[in-house]
């Protein structure tokens, strides 16, 4: 069996998500996990969380953990690295503070801008340990997968000078895809998509739903303000640039010189949120201990999921031969002809026995190739400073960083750059730096296309469904078609015709009514326009049977778990009774931010609400507050009479007690109704921001888009 060595292992709550994913693995079951760290203490954290997660699946792995980095590489057939090295203090906090004195602020500064170069600085030395003892003392053809930022500049550096083979590995080309299908409200398993560039500057070059361009929904969607407000940087250049980028809008800010720089009035329209990471690891420092005596209860079982993360389906793939495709960072060997060889790029990766085999994707568009070299220069001239020990290349590097240009001028520059060596020398880093001479869019064009899309327009009951059809014409030429509705006509019935000929007006838009009236009980609706114009396309509809709640007394209160991306983030229970609907939550936000005016845009439990039959919907918004929060009703902000929102806020969120008197919503007392829960948290962990997400699943915004469970109060 296959011996894999975690380099970096007291990275506990990412190693152990790794480790599930492997052991799930029926070919990977019996593998020897071998833990390395150089902090004993995380070290045993990660050893005994390991344990139990093999204890708890059963399987024969063997784990072992070592402080020594050649005794876990020891015939190791896969390392994994997962480092911070310098960790947060002193190393990453230098690299925020002493950049601020200068005038130039940064939000994540781990891959690229003067933060990312020190990191590499930093990292690429112990990598280049870590791929070289994998070469001397590791099975033969070794396999080193790379988690640590910055990604690009690491496996440059490691490709030049080790030559084991390697795969860098991130989770944005996932992630950015799951939110391309939510912001243009599709269904993920009919999406497509080709993504290439480099690490957290890939570009999607195609997004299709069913084989078709997609990219116009992602226009209409952009021109939606709700929408817009989620990830507005990537939006903006989206318009400018034609295409979507797979890092999220507070990475991307200080990618290129649009932003930041240009003061306060542009850093708030844009919400940039400055100092992210700093922020984001004190909060995760903040509650470290708790995390840590969670983890290790013996009574307590691990929960074991599974991640979208590429690390165990490559290791798999390659063990048992059944293929895969990744997206991963490699060498540019004529993979991107517009790109310098060389270079690493992100592409699409097919993986077997063979190991992995990139997909050659030719020339980029010219003007992402170009704005991809903006950051390609300054990551070849780190990885030369970093294998050469030149430090002019590092004032070279951050010279040409295009952030830090737009900022600062060269004697500033060059100041910098000294300050930060310095310190990081006194630090115990970067001892190679002799001391020198001080001083010395695809744009947003015609969209040709009929874009139609369904849209609820109200609670209607359990067994009836009203709909709109909106039929919006982006061309300037009149449309006349015939939609045909397809639906399980067994299961439902629709009032009027199933076919419609619909005509509007170039840049107009018209809109169908449609009744369906279930015939079969707990069937969900699926609905499908259908026309043979080549420039309509429509979205589907897709209504689950709503989920039957019975919530009364508090020893039968139905759970509540909302969950994003794999991270949960909120989890409690609804009470119903004594004439209130409650809710008792712990709502996972690191940034609380509430504001009555903009709810949508920050820290709120948006409520909704509406009578079993025919009726409307009240929506009733919770804001948190340190000890007291607020409940307003979301149409005019005013105070709802008789709530209480009772909070306990700390660094990583808020544990909430909420209660709102069915009056207030328009319920009545012994009566079932419709209710969903939209959390919104203005950080989720360390590395998301700006979730909203709806107990039912529902990643859409707008109220009649959320999906409702039916409340039945028990006696």
């Amino acid at each position: 069996m296959a011996k894999v060595a975690f380099i970096g292992a007291g990275s506990v709550v990412f190693a152990k998500t790794l480790i599930c994913d492997i052991l799930q693995n029926p070919v990977l079951a019996g593998s020897t996990i071998s833990l390395m760290d150089i902090d004993p203490a995380r070290l045993k954290v990660a050893e005994v969380l390991a344990r139990k997660v093999v204890n708890q699946l059963g399987v024969p792995a063997k784990v072992e953990a070592t402080l020594n980095l050649k005794e876990a590489c020891r015939g190791a057939r896969y390392a994994i690295t997962m480092i911070q090295v310098g960790g947060y203090r002193p190393a990453t906090v230098t690299d925020f503070e002493i950049p601020k004195k200068y005038g130039l602020r940064q939000t994540i500064a781990d891959t690229l801008g003067v933060g990312g170069v020190f990191r590499a600085l930093r990292t690429i030395p112990e990598l280049l340990k870590v791929g070289r003892t994998l070469r001397d003392v590791g099975a033969a053809d070794p396999l080193l997968l790379n988690y640590s930022n910055p990604m690009a500049m690491n496996m440059w550096a490691i490709d030049r000078a080790v030559g084991v083979p390697a795969v860098g590995l991130c989770h944005s080309v996932q992630g950015t895809s799951r939110q391309l299908a939510s912001y243009a409200g599709l269904d993920y398993k009919d999406v497509g998509y080709k993504v290439a560039g480099v690490n957290h500057i890939a570009f999607f070059l195609e997004f299709t739903y069913r084989g078709r361009d997609a990219y116009p929904l992602l226009f209409q969607a952009m021109d939606d303000p709700g929408v817009f407000a989620r990830d507005k940087v990537r939006f903006e250049m989206m318009r400018r640039l034609g295409y979507f980028v797979t890092e999220s809008s507070e990475h991307f800010a200080e990618y290129c010189p649009y932003f930041i720089q240009h003061g306060d009035a542009v850093i708030d329209a844009f919400g940039i949120p400055l100092d992210e990471y700093l922020r984001r690891c004190e909060s995760i420092i903040s509650t470290w201990k708790d995390t840590e005596k969670r983890m290790l209860e013996d009574d307590r079982d691990v929960t074991i999921g599974k991640s979208v993360e590429y690390g165990s389906q490559i290791i798999n793939a390659m063990e048992s031969g059944d293929p895969v495709v990744v997206y991963g960072n490699v060498p540019n060997r004529n993979l991107i002809t517009n790109l310098p060889n060389g270079c690493c790029v992100e592409v699409p990766c097919l993986v077997d026995r063979q190991g992995l085999q990139p997909t050659v994707i030719g020339d980029l568009p010219p003007h992402l190739a170009g704005f991809i070299r903006t950051n390609v220069n300054v990551q070849e001239l780190v990885v030369e400073a970093a294998l050469t020990g030149k430090r002019e290349h590092i004032y070279h590097a951050v010279m040409l960083d295009p952030h830090t240009a737009s900022v600062l001028t060269l004697d500033q520059i060059w100041a910098m750059c000294d300050e930060l060596i310095e310190a990081h020398q006194r630090d115990g880093f970067l001892p190679q730096f002799e001391p020198t001479r001080k001083g010395t869019g695809r744009s947003a064009a015609t969209i040709d296309r009929v874009i139609g899309h369904f849209e609820a327009t109200g609670i209607t009951g359990v067994d009836r469904t009203d709909l709109s059809f909106v039929l919006h014409n982006q061309t300037s030429a009149r449309f006349k078609g015939k939609v045909a509705f397809a639906f399980d006509r067994k299961a439902f019935s629709l009032a009027g015709p199933p076919s419609r000929v619909v005509e509007v007006a170039g840049g107009k838009v018209a809109r169908l009514t449609l009744s369906f009236t279930r015939k079969q009980p707990e069937t969900p609706l699926k609905l499908e326009a259908v026309c043979g114009h080549p420039a309509f396309l429509a979205t589907g509809f897709d209504q689950p049977v709503r989920l039957h709640v019975r919530a009364g007394l508090e020893a039968k209160a139905a759970p509540i778990r909302v969950e994003w991306s794999g991270n949960t983030v909120a989890e409690g229970k609804l009470l119903v009774g004594g004439g209130c609907i409650g809710l008792e939550m712990r709502v996972n936000d690191s940034d609380v931010r509430p504001d009555p005016d903009k709810f949508w845009d920050g820290s709120a439990l948006e409520l909704f609400f509406a009578p079993l039959g025919k009726g409307t919907i009240t929506q009733i918004v919770g804001l948190p507050g340190r000890k007291l929060g607020r409940v307003i009703h979301a149409q005019d902000r005013q105070p709802v009479s008789g709530a209480k929102c009772v909070c306990r806020a700390d660094k990583a969120g808020y544990n909430v007690s909420l209660s709102v008197p069915l009056e207030a919503a328009r319920i009545q007392a012994g009566k079932p109704f419709l209710f969903d829960l939209q959390v919104r948290v203005n950080a989720l962990g360390d590395a998301h921001g700006r979730v909203g997400q709806c107990w039912q699943g529902s990643t859409q915004p707008h109220v009649e888009s959320v999906r409702y469970a039916l409340i039945e109060p028990l006696d």
